[in-house]
């Protein structure tokens, strides 16, 4: 974080007959040097003589700022702007208060004071887009992070923020590229360091992370952040023991890391020891976390809490998550309507009458790949490892080559989905070159290799999948609707437009009814190649429903599908079923939603048609 630093002053006098400016730079070389107490005795000795002294007011606010004092801070710079409201300086000072004390909106609005009376104050640039990042705002970040970049392109600090910006709108390949950039200028820089090794732990690259923490450690040995990062990174690669010990560590540095506490718990819980998992994260001290942070605590107290049968103190931990959740930054910045209003479009356009006006299918000009869909905690991600580990099939987790085409679409003269009805052979050409160049961002394609696209929620873009490939293969993924709901209720997942509909066991069954409601109209108006695979089935009959997915895709039987486990384990996986899928397979899951049956009463009336539809039961297993 960019602050402000303490600047000489106009010459006045000072107690005593001395000058004040003087004063005011011997206060200074204290202050540069981290002599806080000695700066601050010198600047309250000219504000004695001079109260309204704006510099001394200004600077020894500062002072307060570095010691954690942000209130009394505040006033002594509010003081400040008072006597000289012109001073960019003291405008951006403010908004490092704020962003202190947690009011990314008042940062937001001191730092624009800042640039509104020095747009070349390229410090200020870098503050707003650490508060825009703090209020969840990140492409505006970015667009803050380049006007600093514009004004000092060796800004090593900005192009770091701008890297995490970059990370939390999933940009995983510019994200590092920026990061990159910023070791380029310091090789010694740690924060840049940890930041790229989340970006690479993130984007797979397992080895390539770790390396990165060590050598943010080599710098910086006991950075409570950095350890907590690595125990994260070992805890998803499966090594329990390891992650357990860093997180331990990360606890002495920093007793109050949340990320190392929920950590050590899941592992934990992980390695059998659920009591030790719950006496920590009940012990742990909240006062002063974020809603973020809170919520992962409950989170991991209601996986906790499930693990042990008590379902009702479970059921009450994942709500408050939820909730907490639904407070934080991100979540309160995305459109929670976005998803549900474009289920509800393509339901009212996909008519028969609609389809009648569009132009004539293109067809394939290579193998279309094929769709994985269904329903987030459906069982996907079982599904994509058991594929991956046939020869004929590579598969694509979870990236957004259909959203891409999708916006390409939507850019369109009519939108989307209206713009897909006259689409002629140059569009769909275009639009599939499209969707492989951003496959191309995260998989390079083996020759005579199927693909297998990934993502439950693809369901919804259904109608543009079969526009862009005519006659792909489908699978679709089902699982009772009761567990699908409760799955997703259960999951801390990253605030989005889609999973912002899980903070709720209500709005999830009504998003989940939704979408399985399109589905249902698409297969009823569209020419379909789809072949279901029930979870329940799956687990129960692993080889026989493999050999029939298999059939349908037209592979031979290889057995290392049935050794997807192993493999999985040195795969990234990005879903929250990384842990499970590197098991051997079970069945614990299935019928968990009946633990929570008293919950489910104004949930079953919403799903009850998926259930029937699906061919389950109210009380299946």
């Amino acid at each position: 974080m960019s602050r402000t630093r303490p600047r000489d002053a106009a010459r006045k006098k000072a107690p005593g007959g001395g000058p004040v400016a003087g004063l005011l730079a011997e206060a200074v070389r204290h202050h540069r040097r981290g002599r806080l107490d000695q700066a601050g005795g010198l600047y309250q000795r000219i504000l004695k003589a001079d109260p309204r002294h704006a510099d001394a007011l200004h600077l020894l606010g500062l002072v307060r700022h570095q010691e954690g004092d942000q209130a009394a801070a505040g006033d002594l710079i509010a003081a400040a702007i008072a006597n000289n409201r012109g001073n960019a300086a003291y405008h951006n000072s403010l908004g490092l208060v704020h962003l202190a004390q947690g009011d990314a909106a008042a940062a937001i609005a001191a730092f624009g004071d800042a640039l509104a009376r020095d747009p070349l104050l390229v410090e200020a640039f870098n503050n707003l887009g650490n508060a825009q990042q703090k209020a969840g705002r990140a492409e505006d970040a970015v667009r803050s992070y380049d006007n600093a970049l514009a004004l000092r392109p060796d800004y090593a600090e900005a192009l770091c923020n701008k890297g995490r910006a970059l990370h939390a709108l999933d940009a995983l390949a510019p994200a590092a590229e920026s990061l990159r950039a910023a070791l380029r200028l310091r090789p010694d820089y740690a924060k840049a360091q940890r930041f790229l090794g989340d970006v690479l732990a993130e984007s797979g690259r397992t080895d390539d992370a770790r390396a990165c923490f060590r050598r943010a450690l080599a710098l910086e040995p006991e950075d409570g952040e950095t350890l907590a990062a690595l125990a994260a990174l070992e805890e998803r690669a499966g090594r329990l023991e390891p992650a357990l010990a860093t997180a331990e560590r990360a606890l002495v540095a920093n007793a109050g890391d949340i990320r190392a506490a929920v950590v050590a718990a899941r592992c934990e819980r992980r390695l059998g020891r659920v009591d030790d998992a719950l006496a920590r994260l009940r012990g742990l001290s909240l006062a002063g976390v974020d809603a973020d942070g809170r919520a992962h605590v409950a989170f991991e107290l209601g996986a906790g809490l499930d693990r042990v049968g008590a379902y009702d103190a479970a059921y009450a931990a994942y709500a408050e998550a939820n909730t907490l959740a639904e407070q934080s930054p991100p979540a309160q910045a995305v459109d929670h309507e976005a998803m549900p209003r474009l289920v509800a479009t393509l339901r009212r356009t996909f008519t028969p009458e609609w389809l009648a006006t569009w132009t004539p299918p293109v067809t394939n000009d290579g193998p279309a790949p094929v769709f994985l869909i269904g329903f987030p905690r459906s069982g996907t991600t079982l599904l994509d490892q058991i594929l991956d580990a046939h020869p004929g099939l590579q598969t694509l987790e979870e990236k957004p080559a259909i959203d891409v085409v999708r916006h390409a679409v939507a850019a369109m003269p009519g939108g989307y989905p209206a713009a897909l009805a006259g689409l002629d052979a140059d569009d769909v050409v275009r639009l599939r070159q499209a969707y492989f160049d951003e496959v191309a961002r995260y998989l390079e394609l083996v020759p005579a290799v199927t693909l297998v696209d990934k993502m439950p929620l693809n369901t919804i873009d259904v109608g543009l999948i079969v526009r862009l490939f005519p006659g792909a293969r489908l699978l679709l993924a089902l699982r009772h609707p009761c567990d699908v709901v409760l799955s997703g209720f259960m999951q801390a997942f990253k605030p989005n437009p889609a999973m912002v509909q899980f903070a709720s066991l209500e709005r999830s069954a009504a998003f989940y009814a939704a979408v399985m409601d399109l589905w249902r109209q698409y297969e009823s108006v569209l020419p379909l190649c789809v072949h279901r695979v029930r979870y329940e089935d799956l687990v129960t009959d692993l080889e026989g429903e493999t050999r029939r997915i298999l059939s349908f895709l037209g592979l031979p039987w290889d057995d290392g599908v049935l050794g997807y486990a192993e493999r999985a384990k040195t795969r990234a996986i990005a879903t929250p079923s990384y842990h499970q899928v590197v098991q051997p397979i079970y069945a614990r899951s299935v019928g968990r939603w009946r633990h929570y049956r008293p919950a489910f009463a104004p949930v079953l009336p919403i799903l009850s048609p998926s259930i029937e539809v699906f061919g389950y039961g109210a009380d299946d297993d």
